[in-house]
This record gives structure tokens, C-alpha cells and sequence, in this order.
């Protein structure tokens, strides 16, 4: 209101300028007729008149289109940065806050994982030398790293790990407190400054996508036991995430990125960042904290579906849209087909004489990618399943799932 007031009379002492000097012009006209009337006639002063009215409006209004929208430009800035400075402060110190007790949780955990020297883990990785740099993911670059006895151990270094605090918590959490055949095993972590380094045991093998994608391994190229024994494995770790005695892990990220391979092509599940203990959401469960728990648990089998479909048909499905349910029960459909299987097998497989068990694990797949969370199976429904299929396939699964605590001490054995 202020600015418009004053604009107001700016408009008005610059028209009462243009009056004042139109005014004085007449009067020095009419005032010595004898001196200027010869010199001066009535056109020349009517358009004089007119060009100073006329200049003084246009100056206005460049006033007015230039300046004005500038100043009330900046105003709305200065408001707005008035109005976010409380709520971007308050952000900020939930932020430090929750970086500050997950650094105090990360030192805590040296309870359950072992500390180890990070002077000696740099050593062991030739400090970081990009000869022995084995993978880049999201949170940091994986180092592999020679201990003296000739071990080999993989190193992951997270730089400026303020923004990844929480999930190096639930790595460690998880990892350092569940012993399996199929979880990568950790052996310690160290800290330093802002940079946090996590040592697992090496996986020779790499992980499991680049086996079925990568042009480099296409020589190498996994024949279908291997896949079936990849696809139980991945199946049993799972399995005894989802049905533990004291609560159940959910991964949230499974895919064949997560999914390590040893010199034997044993699956050991990583990447445990976004994992998530599930006790009970309630002293008092109902029917919807049940539903809510089941939602979650399926999240993982509908991820290792896509690890299924990728296992059979050679193709990138994590890139596939699932999000339609319609354009999903339609793709399954075509998939389930006789003659659409065939195009969609993976051609590496083609004449190896299990096309039958390639169906089966297809359609335990299918079952996995439901659209409805409630109808997909449950990870030890699916272990049952494939493993009915190695035992066609002949291939050795010599591993039970035994009902049994999964969160045990770090000092137990598997």
C-alpha cells in the first residue's frame, strides 16, 4: 500500500510539472507580445506543449514497467526468504540431529562388528589405488584390499557420509547381527573424520547382473543349473529374512545388482542400506498393522520376481513398467504362452533340454509379480517351489531352512 501511494504522487508532481511549465510558457508568450509574438507563434508553443506533456507521460511509464516490477520483485523475495529462513533452520537441525545419533549409533555398534584399523584397511587397499577399484554403487566406491596372509576382503569407502548415516547404520545393524549362507558376511567397519570404510568378505564373482547383462562375461555365460542354484540360494536367504522368530527383515532392494556370486556361484545378498527389522507396529496388532507388515514383506518378493525374469529371458526387467496392473496381467499372459515363452527365453538357453524346469521357475516367477500384494506367495513358499525344481534339474541343494533366531550374537557360527 505504501509503494502505491507513493507512485500516486510521483504521477501527480510529474503531470503538475507539466502544467507549471505549460503555464509559464503562455505567460512569457502573451506576457511581451512585442518581444517574441513575432518570434513565437501559437503552433510551435500547442506542440511544444504537447511534446513536454507527452514526455513526461512516457517517462512515467517506463518508471512504472521497469522499476516498479522490480521493486515488488525483490519485496516477495524478501518475504519469501522472511518466511522459509524458520522453516529451512528447522529442517536443518532435524537433519543434524538425525546425523548426529546415527554417528553416535555407528560407534555404539562396535559392540556387535568389529573396529577395525583404518589405517591398516587403507594399507591393505594400496591406498585406494584405482587397480584394485572392483565397483562404484550409490553410496560409495568398493575396493578389493590384500591382507598379508593373502586374504582377500572387499572395502566399501563412503565419503562425506553425513548424507548416508542411516543407512550405514542398518548395513551394520543387519549384516553384523544375522550369520547365513546367502548374506554377504561383514567383517568390520572403520571411522574416520566423515569418511566411514565397510569390509565384507570378496565375492570373486562379481554380482549377478553383470553376468547376465554385461558383454564381458557373455563368454562365461551361466548355464541353467548355475541359474537354478542362484535362483535357490537368492529364494533361501530371503526366506530366512522374512521368517524369523524375533521379527522379520525386509530388504527393500532387491535386484540382481544386490546379489553377489563366490567362487562358486553361491548368492550372498548385500546392500542392506534400506533394510527394516519388523517386530510389530503395535503393542496391540490388528488387522490393518497386519495387512501394513504383509505389504512391506511382499515388497521383496515382487523384486525377486524381476530377478526370476531376468534369470529366464536375459533382459534388463528391472527397467521394465510393473506399475500398471493391467499392462502387467496382459504381458504375463503373452509370457505364459507356449509360443511367446519361446521368443522371451533367453537364447543361451535355448537347447539345453530344460524347457520344462524354465517354465516352471516362469510361473513361480508370475506368481512372485502379482498385482495384488496379498496373492503373491511368501519367500518360503517360494524356496519349496524352486527347490522342487533342482531336484528335476539335478542340481545339489544340500541347505535346509531351519526355523531357528536369525538375529544371534556376532560370535555365532553359521
Amino acid at each position: 500500500m505504501a509503494l502505491d501511494a507513493k507512485l500516486a504522487l510521483l504521477l501527480i508532481h510529474i503531470l503538475s510539472v507539466a502544467g507549471n511549465g505549460y503555464s509559464s510558457l503562455q505567460e512569457n508568450y502573451y506576457g511581451s507580445e512585442d518581444e517574441h509574438r513575432k518570434k513565437l507563434d501559437p503552433s510551435f508553443i500547442s506542440g511544444f506543449a504537447t511534446g513536454y506533456a507527452f514526455s513526461a507521460v512516457s517517462i512515467f511509464a517506463i518508471f512504472m514497467s521497469c522499476c516498479v516490477p522490480w521493486a515488488r520483485l525483490n519485496k516477495r523475495k524478501r518475504n519469501k526468504i522472511m518466511m522459509k529462513t524458520p522453516m529451512t533452520t528447522s529442517l536443518m537441525e532435524r537433519r543434524e540431529k538425525k546425523i548426529k545419533e546415527a554417528n553416535e549409533q555407528i560407534c555404539m555398534l562396535g559392540n556387535i562388528v568389529k573396529r577395525l584399523s583404518f589405517v591398516g584397511t587403507i594399507k591393505a587397499t594400496e591406498n585406494f589405488s584405482q587397480a584394485n577399484k572392483i565397483g562404484l554403487g550409490r553410496m560409495g566406491t568398493m575396493y578389493m584390499a590384500t591382507l598379508t596372509n593373502g586374504r582377500f576382503l572387499a572395502v566399501k569407502r563412503i565419503v562425506d557420509s553425513q548424507q548416508f548415516e542411516e543407512q550405514i547404520v542398518s548395513e551394520l545393524k543387519t549384516l553384523g547381527t544375522l550369520k547365513h549362507k546367502n548374506l554377504l558376511p561383514l567383517f568390520g567397519f572403520c571411522v574416520e573424520s566423515n569418511t566411514r570404510l565397510l569390509v565384507y568378505k570378496y565375492m570373486s564373482n562379481g554380482n549377478l547382473f553383470d553376468w547376465i547383462h554385461s558383454v564381458k562375461h557373455r563368454r562365461k555365460t551361466l548355464q541353467w543349473p548355475l541359474r537354478l542354484k542362484v535362483a535357490v540360494g537368492v529364494a533361501r536367504g530371503l526366506a530366512r529374512l522374512h521368517h524369523g522368530r524375533r521379527g522379520q527383515v525386509v530388504h527393500f532392494n532387491i535386484s540382481s545388482k544386490c546379489i553377489l556370486l563366490d567362487k562358486n556361484f553361491e548368492p550372498k545378498l548385500s546392500n542392506f542400506g534400506k533394510a527394516m527389522l519388523i517386530t510389530s507396529m503395535s503393542n496391540t496388532p490388528g488387522v490393518h498393522d497386519e495387512f501394513c507388515e504383509m505389504a512391506l514383506v511382499k515388497e521383496d518378493v515382487h523384486g525377486f520376481g524381476v530377478v526370476l525374469l531376468e534369470l529366464i529371458t536375459g533382459m534388463d526387467c528391472s527397467r521394465m513398467n510393473f506399475s500398471s496392473n493391467s499392462i502387467l496381467n496382459e504381458w504375463i499372459g503373452n509370457l505364459l504362452s507356449t509360443s511367446y515363452f519361446n521368443d522371451a527365453m533367453d537364447r543361451f538357453l535355448i537347447g539345453q533340454g530344460f524347457d520344462d524346469e524354465i517354465f516352471q521357475l516362469l510361473k513361480v516367477a508370475c506368481n512372485c509379480l502379482d498385482c495384488i500384494p496379498d496373492r503373491r506367495p511368501s519367500m518360503f513358499q517360494v524356496y519349496k517351489d524352486i527347490k522342487a525344481i533342482t531336484k528335476r534339474c539335478e542340481v545339489v541343494d544340500d541347505s535346509e531352512i531351519q526355523m531357528q533366531p536369525e538375529i544371534c550374537p556376532a560370535t555365532s557360527q553359521d
